[in-house]
């Protein structure tokens, strides 16, 4: 849970909650908000207000599952009337050309459902694939199926993860937040150097290749 984050949702009455959990799933595929914020750090965050932020879980979950429903719809949408536009779209083809390209001809095949049902994990692929199966020109049918899927999922699991997380958090000891804490910053520290010697590294092949 990122802290400004929950600080944010709190300040807010329940029903303000829900508006903004639908309306960012909903803008995650329909405006391309997961490039931005990913949505399931807003709705963790909001799970784990839970019953202190007057919140039910279930119809919590069901707006996130609805928006993510709608936003996948609109994005299949947008993607079927301005699909070429969209790629040549300079902020969008500069930074995800190349896995768009990788990714548009699987959405002609037999495991297009699949991957869109399994793109709504990860932030990136759950903001471009719906305008992509639109592209391809995915069946309307398949591609609902498929997305109702994997919105549903996703939106109970992150919920869950929340709720659960929340209430573990609160029956365990000083201790033990100290220890989770410090396995989250060595885990964190862990990453930044990782991708910064993956950068340096790149930086240097590149170098060497002019």
């Amino acid at each position: 849970m990122i802290p400004p984050v929950e600080n944010f949702l709190a300040s807010l009455d329940p029903w303000s909650i829900y508006l903004v959990i639908g309306l960012l799933t909903l803008g995650e595929s329909a405006a391309f908000l997961s490039l931005v914020f990913p949505g399931e750090v807003a709705l963790v965050a909001a799970a784990a207000l839970g019953v202190s932020a007057g919140l039910d879980p279930v119809l919590l979950g069901g707006v996130a599952a609805l928006g993510a429903l709608v936003g996948g719809g609109l994005g299949y949408a947008i993607g079927r009337r301005y699909g070429a536009d969209l790629m040549q779209w300079e902020p969008i083809d500069r930074r995800l050309g190349h896995r768009m390209e990788q990714l548009l001809p699987l959405l002609t095949g037999h495991e297009a459902g699949a991957l869109v049902a399994v793109s709504r994990f990860n932030q990136i692929t759950r903001a471009v694939v719906p305008a992509l199966a639109g592209m391809a020109e995915m069946g309307r049918v398949r591609f609902a199926v498929a997305n109702g899927i994997g919105a549903v999922i996703w939106a109970a699991a992150f919920t869950a993860i929340g709720f659960y997380a929340a209430e573990w958090w609160r029956s365990t000891s000083g201790l033990v937040h100290l220890m989770v804490v410090l396995v989250m910053v060595a885990g964190l520290s862990s990453w930044l150097f990782v991708r910064r010697r993956r950068r340096a590294h790149s930086g240097d092949d590149v170098g060497a290749g002019v």
